[in-house]
């Protein structure tokens, strides 16, 4: 029987997070990965000279360089997209004009009114009258704020007594920001999207940079290095069957290694960093509060992702202007016949000079959607169908300059807006030295910063010899 201070679960960006930053504290440490490489949704492919970012490639930055600084990996480089080219809109049918993003509270003006008549579909009127349920939200106590976390953001316009069409507005304009369900997200974190406009420190927008190889897979290589030049050990292939459990307090894992041969590992500590959901799967659901485990479940029903990447032999000019395409933000779509939520484009080649080869460009493209949209293989399709078609509308020469595309679909997408039912905490309760990272743990985050401050937590709570 081997035995470690702490054993994490999963070699995804939280996991290798907290071993790192654990292992320079001196903990002995185990990281368990099922896959034949580390990285879970930090993965990049090669094709044709590419470098294609198939999980994550574009995220809000509060806490990730401070949890990257104190794991050790100083070597990655990450691009931060300036204020003025955070975000743009394209509206299918306008024919390739742009509109600027409507951030929240944002004053009347000759650009604000025409985006808010073709993307929120509203009057001069009521986006004034939307501006001012902004800065009503806004004005709130923090603690009003955190009393809106598990309040869905339809409930709690309907609290305020909001008027229906500036109620519709304002779930359109939360949509923009890249929720397929905008009505069950958290109003808090409606409300906290709306003190991250850019400029502020917190939650400013990034990609990966010019960095040794190209794509997010930069990331996993500069906190592989990081974590194992800190002794800690990751072993790969290795699959976790059950997080043991004695008297109230986690002991260890019985795992698979990569040869299927059964081991048992003993630790003081065991830190997981999967899905909530998954954590049901390897612990028994009677050992945690029932409003936890319900919680679990109702986590399952995160959407995926629809995504493709398309290569260009130099850039592609926009039909509005003429100009090749430099912006260095998010493309916004708004699709269909109704101008709903249509997904992105980002030129991921702007950020990291070697994601294409030297005068060729690679745009990545996705759209995060409901399940039962990425297991019909109809509706994916036209999602991709939409995505072409805004190439043509938005550009001139899209088909001329285009190489080649690929698309896929993915089903470890995570809701760009948390939604308001309760998440899990870092320590789970009812067991001690149990804990749990990544996205699906309740912090004040996001994303890719969710699993950032959730490792940064977990490893501050088990440095001080927290149980």
């Amino acid at each position: 029987m081997e035995r470690f201070d702490v054993i994490v679960i999963g070699a995804g960006l939280a996991g290798l997070l907290t071993a790192a930053m654990l292992g320079r504290l001196g903990r002995r440490v185990v990281v368990l990965e099922r896959e034949s490489a580390p990285g879970g949704r930090l993965r990049s492919f090669e094709h044709d000279g590419f470098v294609v970012d198939a999980g994550a490639y574009l995220w809000p930055n509060a806490w990730l360089d401070e949890a990257l600084v104190r794991a050790g990996a100083t070597s990655f480089r990450g691009s931060t997209i300036p204020n003025d080219q955070v975000m743009r809109v394209f509206v299918q049918g306008g024919g390739g004009r742009r509109l600027s993003f409507p951030w929240p509270g944002r004053r009347a003006s000759a650009s604000a009114l025409e985006t808010a008549a073709a993307a929120l579909r509203i009057d001069a009127k009521t986006y004034a009258d939307l501006v001012l349920l902004w800065e009503r939200l806004a004005a709130l106590e923090e603690e009003d704020v955190e009393a809106l976390r598990h309040v869905p953001a339809v409930e709690a316009l309907a609290r305020l007594r909001v008027p229906p069409e500036v109620a519709e507005a304002f779930l359109r304009n939360v949509m923009m920001f890249g929720t397929y369900a905008p009505a069950s997200a958290s109003m808090a974190e409606c409300i906290r999207l709306h003190r991250r406009t850019p400029g502020e420190r917190r939650g400013r927008p990034e990609c990966a940079g010019a960095n040794a190889e190209g794509g997010v897979r930069a990331i996993v290589s500069s906190l592989r290095e990081a974590a194992e030049a800190a002794g800690v050990e990751i072993r790969l292939g290795s699959r976790v069957e059950q997080i043991l459990l004695a008297a109230g307090r986690a002991r260890g894992v019985a795992v698979r290694d990569a040869r299927a041969t059964p081991v048992r590992i003993e630790a003081d500590a065991v830190v997981a960093n999967v899905p909530i959901w998954e954590l049901l799967s390897i612990a028994s659901a009677d050992v945690f509060p029932p409003a936890l485990a319900e919680s679990a479940r109702s986590w399952r029903a995160v959407g995926g992702v629809v995504a493709a990447a398309f290569a260009f032999d130099g850039l592609p000019r926009l039909r509005e202007t003429g100009e090749p395409d430099r912006f260095l933000g998010w493309t916004r779509l708004l699709t269909g016949p109704d101008a709903s939520f249509g997904g992105g484009f980002l030129w991921s080649s702007h950020h990291s000079p070697r994601n294409a080869p030297e005068g060729k460009h690679v745009l990545q493209a996705m759209r995060l959607t409901a399940h039962e949209e990425t297991a019909d293989p109809r509706r994916a399709l036209e999602i991709l169908a939409s995505f072409t078609a805004m190439l043509d509308e938005i550009f001139l020469d899209a088909r001329h300059r285009r190489l080649w595309q690929r698309s896929w679909v993915t089903h470890d997408g995570t809701e760009y807006l948390v939604g308001a039912g309760p998440r899990p905490p870092v320590r789970i309760p009812g067991v001690d030295g149990l804990y749990l990272v990544g996205e699906t743990t309740d912090v004040p985050a996001i994303q890719m910063d969710a699993a950032a401050l959730s490792a940064l937590q977990c490893a501050e709570t088990i440095s001080r010899g927290v149980a």
